[in-house]
């Protein structure tokens, strides 16, 4: 591989983000910790996680300490998510349909990545991810798993997913592919749909169907900040002549 493909893919594997919401066991974070330094991820987030600097959770660094140091602390998921572009959700409890295979998700999260910041987030242990959670990623993927047994231990899951996107990553460097910019970072949209949703509700259109659409409207039209301010504006006169 070159050393512009190189360069492009270690870029990418930067954009991408690994959340760990709630683990309960320090070992998991440890473990995963090890396997993202093995396939070149850096970044990690863990919201509200058990006690990550426990003995257990050390002794199974080996050389990927500096992923644990680094790592952001976040209070709840949408806090961890904020900066973010585009995230997927990980998840066996989706019907048919719901979600996207392992491999589907890995090429959508590798080219997306290739100009995006991308998070990549796994649930508890016992519960995985809150259904509130899970509304809030943009797509879920599932990983293949028998059906008498499809609990997956953590730090495997982990390993599973990104070994997938690194995959898909070196096959995206020798193509060159470049992905579309998402201009705005989920934390920046979701406030603008909240205004926009409040909006609607002031003006008696407050369905929970309308935020939806709402959200998957301006999702497709992806607006960049000067377009998004100008949708700002248009509501602050609607509320303006409400008033009058």
């Amino acid at each position: 591989m070159g050393q512009g493909r190189e360069i492009a893919r270690s870029a990418a594997l930067d954009n991408i983000g690994i959340i760990l919401d709630r683990t309960r066991h320090a070992a998991n974070i440890g473990a995963a910790c090890r396997v993202m330094k093995n396939l070149g991820f850096s970044r990690l987030h863990l919201v509200n996680p058990t006690e990550y600097g426990h003995l257990a959770a050390i002794r199974l660094l080996q050389g990927s300490e500096d992923i644990l140091e680094n790592a952001a602390v976040n209070a709840d998921f949408p806090d961890a998510i904020g900066g973010y572009h585009a995230v997927f959700g990980t998840s066996h409890r989706m019907k048919q349909g719901e979600s996207l295979d392992i491999a589907a998700a890995a090429r959508e999260i590798a080219t997306a990545a290739r100009g995006n910041r991308v998070a990549i987030a796994f649930g508890s242990e016992k519960f995985g991810l809150a259904r509130d959670d899970l509304d809030r990623c943009g797509k879920v993927l599932t990983i293949p798993s028998d059906p008498g047994f499809p609990s997956i231990n953590l730090a495997q899951a982990v390993a599973m997913v990104c070994l997938e996107v690194r995959l898909c990553l070196d096959g995206l460097a020798a193509r060159e592919t470049v992905s579309p910019k998402i201009h705005l970072p989920i934390a920046e949209r979701n406030r603008f749909y909240g205004e926009l949703s409040a909006l609607f509700a002031e003006l008696n259109m407050g369905a929970p169907s309308v935020a939806d659409k709402i959200k998957d409207i301006f999702d497709r039209a992806n607006l960049d900040a000067r377009e998004q301010n100008l949708f700002y504006g248009l509501i602050k006169e609607v509320r303006r002549l409400k008033r009058n």
